[in-house]
């Protein structure tokens, strides 16, 4: 059976709208313990567009903390996936994408993020279930 990523996906996002600051994401993602959320308008009919991410690498290079998310945003950034993408593809695209975090999006809406720190917990939690430091 291969693994889907709604099988290991981080299910509680916190997303940002472009008016927050800098300051209030920073602390923000201090404060949950998160190291990215994504940049979102909320349309008419509920769904979400994802305007972009930001991520704890991003405020490491900014000092500004009136800046506005839409101020600082990087557009073409996010990578968005299905729930039932299986977890060697999203892997794939994050190393061809050279990214660490992936949205994974249904029905528009947002039910995810994958990192590359989930995927560490997978090939660890792996190693464990199956009683072998070998992992295929």
């Amino acid at each position: 059976m291969r693994i889907q990523v709604k099988d290991f996906m981080t299910t509680s996002v916190i997303t940002v709208k472009g008016n927050t600051s800098v300051g209030e994401i920073r602390a923000l993602m201090s404060r949950e313990g998160f190291h990215a959320l994504p940049i979102v308008k909320t349309m008419p009919n509920g769904d979400v567009t994802i305007r972009g991410i930001i991520t704890a690498t991003d405020l490491c290079k900014i000092m500004d903390d009136i800046l506005t998310a839409e101020q600082i945003l990087k557009p073409g950034r996010v990578h968005v996936i299905p729930p039932n993408t299986n977890a060697q593809s999203a892997a794939k695209n994050m190393l061809k994408h050279k990214i660490h975090h992936l949205v994974v999006m249904e029905d528009g809406k947002i039910i995810g993020m994958v990192s590359s720190q989930d995927f560490v917990t997978l090939v660890a939690n792996y190693a464990l279930d199956t009683k072998t430091d070998t992992v295929i």
